[in-house]
């Protein structure tokens, strides 16, 4: 046999709201058709009602839809149970997802993610947004694998390739935009030498893969981009260069059980799409 408190889990809000309806109208087939309910489907709601409170509330007469004592000592207290519900869920604002990340990344990344729910947002390095989840400041992380994450969970997002761009789809060689060194430039940098046994022309050093792309899509300028930034640029890769470095875009988070973990996974979810579709080659 069911407690009170098990029977008590089977309320339905729809079935107080006709209940309610109902005992102020003082008529069930007039509250059935305001839900639109049929007679029959309303006089089973008011005993799914009656059954989770354990009490007759109402005299069930054919023409008339009466209170019992114990009906109108719990009315004004279900109106008021509901009405606070409805405040609580309609005024009720998530805590926003706080994600940290680099401006390239962001520029792909948060736009999916905007219309979903509220966000924090907070560009820094990648190993400053790693320190961020580990210190409990940032939700989520992004950030290309090329360094060990340990201590949280790395989730793939994405995968591609690192690339020389320009805006023009036939470019000469010439000396090109790099970023600061970093695990890829130095690669291409390498690779360069290996195919035409002299150093690669640098032009200039740019603290951000962003500017680089900004730069490329507004002139001659040849520049080092992950691809789906140079793809959401309009830029198209140079013939006369080095195989391409590979990269994968992970999330960085703890791993939860509780209700942020799976709001996370949703954005997950966008990301993975936009990295693996939207701006892969």
């Amino acid at each position: 046999m069911k407690s009170k408190g098990d029977s008590l889990r089977d309320l339905r809000i729809a079935d107080l709201d006709l209940f309610i309806t109902a005992a102020h109208l003082k008529n069930l087939g007039k509250a059935a058709a305001l839900h639109h309910l049929s007679q029959s489907a309303a006089s089973t709601a008011i005993l799914r009602v009656e059954a989770s409170f354990g009490l007759v509330l109402c005299t069930h007469e054919r023409r008339q839809f009466g209170l019992t004592n114990e009906g109108e000592y719990l009315l004004p207290r279900v109106e008021s149970w509901v009405r606070s519900l409805r405040e609580n869920v309609t005024t009720y604002e998530p805590t926003p997802i706080r994600i940290a990340t680099t401006h390239a990344i962001a520029r792909v990344s948060i736009p999916v993610v905007l219309p979903i729910e509220p966000i924090e947002l907070v560009l820094m390095r990648p190993d400053r947004a790693y320190g961020a989840v580990l210190r409990n400041e940032a939700d989520v992380a992004l950030v290309l694998d090329n360094a060990p994450w340990e201590g949280v969970h790395a989730t793939e997002i994405g995968q591609g390739s690192f690339q020389l761009y320009s805006a023009k789809k036939r470019v000469r060689s010439s000396p090109v935009l790099l970023p600061e060194d970093q695990i890829e430039v130095l690669a291409l940098q390498q690779r360069w030498q290996q195919m035409y046994g002299e150093p690669l022309a640098i032009k200039a050093r740019l603290p951000s893969w962003s500017l680089i792309a900004d730069i490329c899509m507004r002139s001659s300028e040849i520049g080092f981009l992950p691809d789906f930034l140079a793809v959401q640029s309009n830029l198209h890769p140079v013939s006369w260069q080095p195989p391409s470095s590979q990269y994968r875009v992970l999330a960085l988070h703890r791993r939860s059980k509780d209700a942020l973990q799976k709001r996370l996974d949703i954005f997950l979810e966008c990301w993975s799409t936009v990295f693996n579709n939207r701006f892969s080659n």
